[in-house]
């Protein structure tokens, strides 16, 4: 480590970026991983600037808030990727190095955004992930109104499946922390994908919860527990996926539309007035079966409500896969 360290200190300009972020990959790779992470590729700051035309505003395809942005890209083998790169006075490198840490462990599932390699040449790394589109598309990261109700049940199925993999996959339970429509994505298959590890943290082996003292995430997609106590635990994750469920029911804005508040969605189950919060594109495009689609929706309803605990025990992300496979295909 002290040779190490010597390197680092002559080192100059990309070469000791090149190092310094290393030390810290290095370090996250061997926190989070366990030694399971997937070979990825180290590119270079030439390539990455050649590939984005020098980070190009005609390539800027998204702004994941104000702590990424992604650029779309061609590799010299034309390959099409999307390049992920700090925003000016975002996030610090430890949090990006996390991020490549655990894309490189979880890349080999289908659900996850593949991430293909990085480069440590910048003065924070960047990352460079296989290409997908976001399923938003304004500043408030609202859903795609055009995304058919069909598709809808099946990216809530597929960032399901995502969680439940992050929490029983490893030896520790992975909580993601930040389930937000902003880091889903769909490839061009239609395959849903979860991105975004920077605030994700461990549970150890043995133990049910960690407590943490700053509160991170979206608002509006935290659970209650976490904000008043600081307790991490899978329901963090359930929380935060029940609210998602009910953006895609309703292209609502979590924490500024009062229609989402727990105790006026617990009424509308109580009185069976869901139909209430429906995105009025699900309904223009219900077509022929429209008792048939309501009561799935219904049933997707029902489901988001027990996730962000307002309606019986909270489920495990197992469990709410599984219910959800059984709504897509009633």
């Amino acid at each position: 480590m002290s040779c190490w360290r010597k390197k680092i200190g002559q080192a100059t300009g990309p070469q000791k970026l090149f190092m310094d972020n290393g030390s810290i990959l290095l370090e996250e790779v061997v926190k989070c991983c366990d030694g399971k992470n997937n070979p990825i590729i180290n590119f270079s700051a030439d390539q990455i600037l050649k590939a984005t035309n020098n980070f190009n505003q005609s390539n800027l395809v998204e702004k994941n808030d104000c702590n990424y942005h992604f650029y779309r890209g061609t590799l010299d083998d034309n390959r099409l990727v999307v390049i992920k790169k700090k925003a000016y006075g975002g996030l610090h490198a430890r949090k990006i190095c996390r991020d490549i840490s655990i894309s490189s462990m979880v890349s080999g599932q289908k659900n996850f955004i593949k991430l293909l390699g990085c480069c440590l040449e910048f003065t924070c790394p960047v990352l460079v992930c296989e290409y997908a589109e976001g399923i938003t598309q304004n500043d408030l990261h609202q859903i795609d109104p055009t995304l058919p109700w069909n598709t809808r049940i099946k990216i809530a199925r597929d960032i399901s499946n995502s969680l439940a993999y992050l929490h029983t996959a490893f030896s520790t339970t992975f909580i993601h922390k930040n389930v937000h429509p902003r880091n889903v994505f769909l490839d061009v298959k239609g395959v849903a994908k979860l991105g975004d590890f920077r605030n994700c943290v461990t549970i150890p082996q043995g133990e049910s919860f960690v407590r943490e003292y700053k509160l991170e995430g979206t608002y509006g997609y935290l659970d209650p527990n976490y904000m008043s106590k600081g307790i991490i635990t899978e329901n963090v994750d359930v929380y935060s996926f029940g609210v998602f469920m009910l953006v895609l029911l309703s292209r609502r804005t979590p924490g500024l539309d009062d229609e989402l508040h727990p105790d006026f969605l617990t009424e509308l189950a109580k009185n069976g007035r869901f139909v209430e919060i429906l995105d009025p594109n699900l309904l223009e495009n219900i077509g022929d079966f429209a008792e048939q689609e309501l009561c799935r929706m219904q049933a997707f309803f029902l489901l988001s409500l027990k996730c962000i605990g307002v309606r019986g025990e909270v489920p495990e992300m197992m469990e709410v896969s599984k219910e959800l496979k059984r709504i897509e295909r009633s």
